[in-house]
């Protein structure tokens, strides 16, 4: 059996893999298609987060990959995390995950309102992405937070979108 039909049968049984690129069993998710790649496009519905009025960070699946994303609602597009690549619809399935996400209700509200919290275990570490690379890393000092992805908060900490793990911070 090819590996991709493993990732394939361990994704269906909502297993997990040291590879970090599988779905958690308990996650509601959004089948939008099949991309033009002939890979399958899911949705993870709990990862939607609005961050402005044109904004939505999202989490989906491309076949068995996890890719941490941003859709731009205005232009259509979406930015992949952490390479920065911009994409745009190249297909039926693709267009629907931009679709669904932009138009989202649930999670999703045009003013964030951030949460002030300490940083109580420096130096910690800001990341582009949930347990991705590393952006900043911070002394004991009061930030602002938003959302929360899993048990990782956005903040704006590094002068950019980042995220803080819950357990370096205190509300």
């Amino acid at each position: 059996m090819k590996l991709t039909g493993i990732l394939t049968a361990v994704i269906t049984s909502g297993l997990t893999v040291g590879l970090g690129a599988i779905a958690p069993a308990q996650a509601a998710m959004f089948y939008a298609g099949t991309a033009s790649t002939g890979k399958s496009v899911h949705v993870d519905m709990d990862s939607i987060s609005r961050v402005s009025q044109r904004s939505v960070d999202f989490v989906y699946y491309l076949g068995g990959e996890r890719i941490f994303a941003q859709a731009n609602c205005h232009a259509g597009s979406w930015t992949t995390f952490p390479e920065g690549e911009r994409h745009y619809p190249q297909s039926r399935a693709t267009q629907r995950m931009v679709d669904f996400v932009c138009s989202r209700v649930r999670n999703v509200s045009t003013s964030v309102v951030p949460q002030t919290v300490r940083v109580i275990d420096p130096p910690s570490n800001v990341r582009a992405t949930p347990n991705g690379r590393i952006v900043c890393t911070l002394p004991r000092t009061n930030i602002q937070v938003f959302e929360s992805v899993g048990s990782w908060y956005r903040t704006h900490a590094c002068g950019r979108s980042g995220y803080i793990h819950v357990s370096q911070i205190q509300f």
